[in-house]
């Protein structure tokens, strides 16, 4: 009868062998686990495996990824990514920027009106004038009384300057009233019939 213990326990020695690597570091003799490779979507080994994020992993590149994990070995060469505004009709637009960061900032609708402040119409809230702004003449300071000698028709202020070239005399100056008055000028409404 043949021993067939020896051919087992050889078996058994190769396939530990297969499965575990031995280590001496200095002075030392332990017995490591080989490294296992993760699973796919995952690098490192095991037990450390990560998510895999392929990418752009070279800082200078124009498409470098932050995030990435694993370079894709598309890194493209040219300036490092700028952050900013990308949007050019925004009041912060960053003509440099090649990667928008949610920065933008857009100023309120122009609103159009009379921007200038002594005109009549002036619009405190107009940030754009267009060309609406009217003006009043100045008051002109005179007689306003139409019967004074020193009457001035253009006159839209009364200065209290008004002189008759006669004395002025109230009373009634209708010549039918009862009352009338032959020397009044001015018809105080005192008229009787």
């Amino acid at each position: 009868m043949k021993n067939n213990t020896g051919l087992t326990l050889l078996s058994v020695a190769i396939l530990f062998m297969l499965m575990f690597s031995f280590a001496f570091p200095a002075g030392n003799s332990i017995l490591t686990m080989a490294a296992a490779e993760c699973p796919p979507g995952y690098s490192g080994t095991y037990p450390s495996c990560v998510v895999t994020v392929p990418g752009c992993t070279n800082p200078s590149a124009a498409n470098y990824n932050p995030n990435a994990t694993a370079d894709d070995g598309f890194c493209k060469s040219g300036h490092p990514l700028v952050s900013g505004c990308t949007i050019p009709s925004a009041a912060n637009y960053n003509p440099n920027a090649t990667v928008d960061d949610g920065s933008c900032k857009y100023t309120p609708s122009p609103v159009s009106g009379c921007t200038m402040p002594g005109a009549a119409n002036y619009n405190p809230n107009a940030t754009v004038d267009d060309g609406s702004c009217k003006y009043t003449p100045s008051p002109v300071s005179g007689c306003t009384m139409p019967g004074a000698a020193n009457y001035n028709p253009n006159a839209t202020a009364d200065d209290g300057s008004c002189k008759s070239g006669h004395p002025l005399v109230s009373g009634c100056t209708i010549p039918s009233a009862a009352n009338y008055n032959p020397n009044a000028t001015v018809d105080d409404g005192s008229c009787k019939s």
